[in-house]
């Protein structure tokens, strides 16, 4: 009985003493555990969903967070801002994934991935020496008012995180890291408080997260402890399964040089409508200027997708006379998150700053030096750049570098299919049939089909698998162009998800 007792008080007496060494890792951590319900009470939670809030007080942005999570490192996280839309993001163990309206699908690779993997691992307290090769508590500090254990964990791939936990509870208050994401390494950290009884753990309700000189807190409402979730519930969404099966590249022909087509004449100006389902969703507006030193298309734009409404306040693109970018302007606001790009074109390189209301970071991209530069959605008047590159005296196909601002450069193959008849709402054209065939960054397959006239003026774009359509001014989609398609878009459901 005495051997109990004082394996039980050893247990749960705080880990502190001013002239007591450093605990070991295994020490501050067994103590979490134990401060926290135990180790078979973890090992009881088989799956949990929590229920929350998230908050950006300076920006008055509120949103849901619903978090699905199951053994064997199963992960689902669901978050919705009203008026911009849905994110989501999972891992299985070993695909890490996100599907974001910002950036669309894609698969997270490198340091990226082994970090979402590690989050995403169930009961992590349990396994951390799996989820990592090195823990060393380095010292002493207070953190909130807390005096605290400082351990760093260093993972095999990745940076080290450092975990603070306070000494005589055991609990843990507060994570750093540098967490990596396609804009770059930032630097974040998490509060943790409002500790409460779920089941037989002690978990923390209330997460005030600081990352880019943004604050953001995740109050979580309710959980659910052992629920029965549904078999399919962490299945790969179609839109993850379609990167992963991506088609290898087409072969094709190399484009012909810019300067074989400098003379092209310019439109001047324009105006589009895009209709998605057949219906009306955006504007733009834009002008082209091309001198002896050579082109600057301008303009602006705005968009309705259900309840997210963008503004694209400019998008400027510069180029030399030979079609080579040298900057190029983006600001827009997707509800109330403001997107601004700002890159510059030499030495093979685009220089990008990027700054989405949390700081401006930077993100150098190596490109070709006559890339064509254009944004992952909108606006599509920039694509006006390629119908002023490809030649329309051969069918055979053209391959151009067409860089997605802020993301990568990826190669589209165009081809010029025929002069054909178009017919519009009171009238008709004969225009020229472009066809172009690629991936986005994130490895995704894209096709899109213009039509433009013997200026090289966009009059006519279609998105088959995203049922848009965009129209030039003066040339009305006809009564059966504007009929919604018979099955939902792939772009129209990703919004709706």
């Amino acid at each position: 009985m005495n051997k109990l007792a004082l394996a039980l008080l050893a247990a749960f007496l705080p880990l502190s003493g001013a002239d007591e060494a450093l605990p070991s890792t295994e020490s501050v951590i067994d103590h979490f555990i134990a401060a926290t319900g135990g180790k078979a009470a973890w090992e009881a939670r088989h799956s949990q969903v929590e229920h929350a809030t998230i908050d950006f007080p300076k920006q008055g942005l509120k949103g849901s967070l619903t978090i699905y999570e199951a053994t064997p490192d199963l992960y689902l996280g669901l978050t919705e801002f009203p008026g911009i839309g849905k994110i989501a993001a999972g891992s299985n163990g070993d695909i890490a994934w996100e599907n974001s309206i910002l950036q669309g699908p894609r698969i997270k690779q490198g340091a990226e991935r082994a970090d979402a993997l590690r989050e995403g691992a169930f009961n992590a307290p349990l396994f951390w020496r799996k989820l990592y090769v090195k823990g060393e508590t380095t010292g002493s500090e207070t953190v909130d008012g807390h005096d605290c254990y400082k351990v760093v964990l260093t993972p095999k791939e990745g940076k080290p995180i450092t975990e603070f936990y306070d000494k005589k509870s055991g609990l843990m208050i507060k994570t750093a890291a540098t967490v990596t994401n396609p804009m770059g390494d930032v630097n974040a950290e998490i509060l943790y408080s409002d500790y409460r009884k779920d089941g037989d753990l002690l978990t923390p309700r209330r997460m005030v997260n600081h990352a880019a000189q943004q604050e953001f807190v995740i109050q979580i409402e309710s959980v659910e402890v052992n629920p029965d979730l549904p078999k399919d519930r962490f299945d790969l969404p179609p839109e993850i399964k379609a990167l992963l099966n991506k088609p290898a590249a087409a072969e094709s022909k190399p484009a012909p040089s810019p300067s074989d087509h400098a003379a092209v004449e310019s439109p001047n100006s324009g105006k589009l409508s895009i209709y998605m389902a057949g219906a009306p969703v955006a504007s733009e507006a834009y002008t082209v200027k091309k001198s002896g030193s050579g082109i600057e298309i301008d303009g602006s734009g705005s968009a309705s997708l259900g309840s997210m409404k963008i503004d694209i306040e400019r998008f400027d693109v510069i180029t030399d006379a030979k079609y080579q970018p040298l900057q190029t302007i983006a600001k827009a606001k997707l509800g109330q998150i403001q997107m601004n790009v700002s890159a510059t074109f030499a030495d093979g390189q685009a220089k990008n700053e990027i700054d989405t209301g949390q700081g401006p970071q930077t993100k150098t991209i190596a490109v070709h030096p006559d890339t064509i530069v254009v944004n992952s959605n909108l606006p599509l008047y920039p694509w006006t750049l390629l119908a002023l590159r490809v030649s329309l005296d051969s069918q055979q196909p053209q391959q151009f570098p067409v860089y997605v601002l802020g993301q990568g450069e990826v190669e589209a193959t165009v081809v010029f299919k025929a002069r054909e008849h178009v017919d519009f709402a009171g009238k008709s054209a004969e225009l020229n049939h472009l066809a172009v065939n690629g991936t986005s960054p994130q490895g995704q397959p894209i096709s899109i089909d213009f039509w433009v006239d013997d200026n090289r003026k966009l009059i006519k774009i279609v998105v088959p698998s995203q049922s848009v359509e965009a129209y030039q001014e003066g040339f009305e989609p006809s009564i059966e162009s504007k009929k919604p398609p018979a099955a939902a878009s792939q772009w129209s459901a990703q919004q709706e998800d």
